[in-house]
């Protein structure tokens, strides 16, 4: 790797090492998604990435622009260029925007963002909006998620509750906002893709906390009451009005990702998922059935009637990833919650 090793800037603008390779920039990098696809380029052999984050959660890196620990069983070091603080990130895009290749715009982590909701606005609707601009301004493509298509449940340890409230909600609200602008706009980056997501699981998701996948909260259940209790709606009569998710691999996520950027196809948005929703029971049954133990399921009821899942079909014109050619198959669910065990299980 050539660097140009010349400061940048003036007055109080903050100076940095100025790069001459492309690279590839990373926002969110410290996420579950983020960290994933950090490990999926790095496989690809890719390492010119730029990771962008406040970085409160990833280790430190072994060497300073090289490599850091990654989170999870396997331990691997990741390989990158340079962590920029996301604060100081547009002073660093304006001194080495002619050598960025792509940005993937993918957002914080949810315990990562700060608990006073009031600077959601600014910190994720004006972030994104402002990073649209400059890639459009610079012929920059981009490659962002889009709010997501499922509404969350979390276990409170007495109930499930569908969220409304709170960081999770407030952050999908801004990122519906953030969809909504960009259909608007008539300056645009060359090439720009917004993935519209069901339900990510998969490795890793560990430290997203009341984010995190029901895949791993339903698993995580079993392990600290041997048991797993399934919602299902409160005026149902019977135990089959569950709610249904549509839910993909993380892996498969960071795979579409690079596709995309391989083979530049139409611009617009796309939805990321099987449209194969599931149950919460059948996610349950997976799990007994790979641990090869007795089901023992239980059923609860919504207490409340705001409890109810609140769930929004996104309103976006929403394009087939299959018309634009991509044609690999989605891992299956058995399959994706086979691996995430094993993962998990190993630490």
């Amino acid at each position: 790797m050539q660097e140009n090793k010349r400061k940048s800037g003036s007055g109080n603008r903050p100076r940095f090492v100025l790069y001459n390779n492309i690279m590839i920039v990373i926002t969110g990098a410290a996420g579950f998604v983020g960290s994933s696809m950090v490990q999926h380029l790095n496989e690809s052999g890719r390492s010119d990435l730029v990771l962008v984050e406040d970085f409160p959660v990833m280790p430190e890196e072994t060497h300073r622009g090289t490599s850091l620990q990654g989170e999870g069983a396997s331990r691997q070091t990741l390989q990158f260029v340079e962590k920029i603080p996301r604060d100081l990130f547009f002073d660093w895009l304006e001194q080495n925007h002619s050598t960025v290749d792509f940005i993937i715009h993918l957002g914080s982590e949810i315990d990562a963002l700060p608990d006073d909701t009031s600077c959601f606005h600014e910190y994720i609707l004006e972030f994104s909006q402002r990073l649209w601009s400059f890639a459009a301004m610079n012929r920059i493509p981009l490659l962002f998620a889009a709010a997501s298509t499922e509404a969350k449940w979390i276990w409170t340890g007495q109930e499930w509750m569908g969220q409304e409230n709170g960081k999770m909600a407030l952050c999908e609200q801004m990122k519906r906002q953030f969809d909504q602008w960009v259909l608007k706009q008539r300056v645009i980056p060359p090439l720009w893709a917004g993935f519209a997501m069901p339900e990510v699981y998969g490795p890793n998701e560990e430290r997203m906390g009341d984010a995190a996948s029901s895949v791993y909260q339903l698993f995580r259940q079993w392990q600290q009451e041997n048991r797993i209790i399934i919602p299902f709606y409160e005026n149902s009569e019977t135990y089959d009005n569950e709610p249904l998710m549509d839910r993909i691999f993380v892996k498969d996520v960071v795979t579409v990702f690079t596709w995309f950027m391989n083979h530049l196809p139409a611009s617009g948005f796309y939805y990321l998922g099987a449209s194969y929703p599931r149950p919460f029971s059948a996610v349950a049954k997976i799990i007994f059935s790979i641990l090869r133990q007795e089901e023992k399921l239980e059923f609860f009821p919504s207490s409340k009637e705001k409890n109810q899942i609140p769930y929004r079909k996104i309103d976006l014109p929403l394009n087939s990833l299959r018309r634009v050619g991509y044609k690999k198959n989605f891992t299956p669910l058995e399959k994706g919650i086979r691996i995430f065990m094993r993962d998990f299980l190993k630490k």
